[in-house]
């Protein structure tokens, strides 16, 4: 039922249902294979970050293990609070004794078994387990046990799934669209050609003609067909003058016949005129031939022209017919080819063979059209696409008589079709690798900088505690070197928290609310000033637009700009720093001012690397993460940052938001 009402669909409604269909399907088959890979690819992640995780909480509890001591055990354990997957957590003897342990809040204690499992990771009741040995000097002391649950995985899932299917409807309704305005141009000719040829074959009227849609293929082949009429009708009129003057000339004869005896002679001389005259009709009937033949070279060079070729099966001897065109496209001479079904079939692609031969089964079966595209190997070796359309002609008790069809080359339109498939293909490959790259960089620096916290600590302790027991003693180069890496250390523990503040920026959420841009400046000047009060600092600021964003996040923007601007401007009397807005049409720049040292501007592209500095720290202390941080910032809420300066004539640091952030003009 749905396959005859799709054959009797105007040919508009097939091409709009066809390319809608396709569309959809690419789109549902691409969504399907990412939504798969980031299932798996996200759970391994998983494994291997909680293994990560267990081996230094492992190694951490070891001295806890060593000297029975639960309590910094459970301190220990309690760390892992801050991973909201993390559901419990427990430490164990080597006896397989509960030492410590640490469940999430509202999840019942009951969840730590009594004893440890054997050694390793597993999926079990929806929570990844796993059991990690602590070693101590090479030796076995205790269990750990952590359980991680799946809900971040899951809450992924479902919102690549709402993704896929907004995408999903949305390019369909695109799809739809576009495809309904362009059916027009492509069925629409068509249509109309279909028409004037019933209309022409209903009234017998060869006088009426096509207008010519354009210069491409169809408005050549409306061309071929108004010249064809013009041929028919010029043929037509040339046979019905014929007949009428035939039939008067019998009538003449006849007469003349009736009065032969008497006028013998006269006879004899009408005979000889009527012979001059049948010579006149041979000559014409010959010039009728002529341009019949003329008709048929018009009706192949349209072929040629739309590069569309016409066969035909004769199902009762097994017979092909070609026109000069599917020779044309084939690549075969017309004395190579044999003319049967089998010789056709032997040009095709081995692997489309069975194709074309149950498509023609199918038609001829099921009295339907035929609409195949399938591939031939041309004497050259060459493949080509090509696509068939044709139907089944009938005899009079309804059985299948022939197959008339059209051969279309479409080769052109496979390759490219192909290649933007390859080219999206390679697009979401490079997507998701940097995606990936780029997740695995913020892990590996947080993970660094948070090993490198312990040490630091140890390292400015123990300094302290030296000039604590020393202190009378510790003079001169001792109580300097003693100075030098507890600032060293300090500065390292400042580079560190940088980092990590850096890391943290990638993965975390946007909580987007109104923000008051003049208070948040105001806010900063005034913690400034209490940090500079031996400073002259003169801060200008103008009326600042609100705006939409995360508050903390435009805290800490304001808060490196300003700082920065009164720490190179150190010198300067008064150090001058000018705050305000400006309107671009299209967006909205906030700036930063100052009357400070500057920077030559070919070296502007390092501002805002991570730890790219234009001066040393003995000049101006720093990390070097600010102005990273602030980039990143600033590009999670859609808008830019760039610099502009002059050495000894200060710096001006901007960044621009897009319009529609923005709440309040600038007056």
């Amino acid at each position: 039922m749905l396959g005859r009402s799709f054959r009797n669909a105007p040919i508009r409604n097939k091409f709009r249902v066809l390319v809608l269909a396709v569309s959809i399907l690419a789109v549902a088959g691409s969504c399907g294979v990412f939504i798969t890979y980031l299932w798996f690819s996200t759970r391994t992640r998983l494994v291997q970050r909680q293994e990560t995780m267990a081996s230094i909480v492992a190694d951490q509890s070891t001295a806890a293990v060593d000297f029975n001591q639960p309590p910094q055990a459970t301190s220990i354990l309690g760390t892992l609070k801050a991973e909201k997957q993390i559901v419990a957590a427990a430490i164990y003897t080597l006896q397989g004794r509960l030492f410590a342990g640490y469940v999430r809040d509202e999840t019942p204690s009951t969840i730590l078994p009594a004893r440890p499992g054997p050694d390793g990771q597993r999926f079990e009741a929806g929570d990844l387990l796993n059991f990690h040995p602590i070693q101590s000097s090479g030796e076995r002391v205790g269990t750990l046990y952590i359980r991680s649950d799946l809900n971040d995985l899951k809450e992924r899932i479902y919102v690549v799934v709402g993704t896929a299917l907004l995408v999903l409807v949305g390019a369909g309704l695109i799809v739809f669209i576009v495809s309904t305005r362009l059916a027009g141009l492509v069925t629409g000719p068509v249509l109309k050609l279909s028409e004037l040829a019933q209309g022409i074959s209903r009234n017998k009227d060869f006088s009426v003609r096509m207008e010519s849609g354009g210069h491409d293929e169809m408005g050549r082949l409306i061309e071929g067909f108004n010249e064809m009429l013009s041929q028919i009708q010029a043929r037509d009129g040339a046979l019905a003058l014929a007949r009428n003057e035939l039939e008067k000339r019998v009538l003449e004869r006849t007469s003349e016949l009736e009065v032969e005896v008497a006028e013998r002679k006269e006879a004899e001389k009408r005979v000889l005129e009527r012979s001059r005259e049948l010579e006149t009709e041979v000559t014409e009937r010959k010039a009728a031939e002529e341009r019949l033949r003329e008709k048929d070279l018009r009706l192949t060079e349209a072929q040629e022209i739309a590069r569309l070729g016409s066969w035909e099966w004769n199902i009762s001897t097994n017979k092909i017919t070609w026109s000069d065109e599917v020779y044309r496209i084939s690549g075969i001479m017309p004395s190579k080819f044999g003319g049967t079904i089998s010789d056709f079939l032997n040009i095709l692609h081995p692997d489309d063979r069975a194709l074309l031969q149950e498509s023609m089964d199918t038609a001829c079966r099921k009295r339907e059209p035929l609409a195949v595209d399938f591939r031939i190997i041309r004497p050259d070796g060459s493949v080509r696409y090509l696509h068939a359309q044709g139907k089944v002609v009938l005899d009079n008790e309804g059985r299948p008589l022939r197959l008339a069809a059209t051969l279309q080359d479409i080769t052109e339109r496979k390759v490219a079709d192909q290649a933007i498939l390859d080219l999206n293909r390679e697009l979401q490959s490079r997507m998701t690798e940097l995606a990936s790259a780029n997740k695995e960089l913020e892990g590996f620096s947080y993970t660094v900088s948070h090993d490198l916290r312990a040490p630091l600590r140890a390292i400015d302790g123990y300094s302290r505690m030296l000039l604590e027991d020393f202190g009378p003693q510790a003079q001169g180069e001792t109580r300097r070197y003693l100075d030098v890496i507890m600032g060293n250390a300090r500065r390292m523990g400042q580079l560190i928290d940088d980092l990590l503040s850096f890391a943290k920026m990638g993965r975390k959420s946007l909580e987007t609310s109104r923000i008051d841009m003049d208070a948040q400046v105001q806010d900063t000047i005034a913690e400034l000033r209490q940090q500079n009060a031996d400073r002259e600092l003169d801060f200008r600021t103008a009326p600042l637009p609100s705006t939409q964003g995360d508050p903390a996040m435009f805290r800490q923007v304001w808060t490196n700009l300003i700082s920065n601007a009164v720490k190179y401007s150190r010198g300067r009397q008064p150090a001058v720093i000018e705050i305000g807005a400006r309107d671009e049409q299209t967006e909205l720049v906030y700036y930063v001012k100052d009357n400070g040292v500057g920077f030559e501007m070919e070296f502007a592209h390092k501002l805002f690397g991570v730890f790219q500095r234009l001066h040393s720290a003995k000049e101006f202390e720093g990390t070097g993460v600010g102005l990273a941080l602030v980039q990143r910032i600033i590009q999670r809420h859609g808008g830019r940052v760039w610099a502009d300066s002059k050495v000894n004539a200060g710096a001006t640091f901007l960044f621009a938001l897009p319009r529609d952030r923005v709440q309040v003009q600038v007056p």
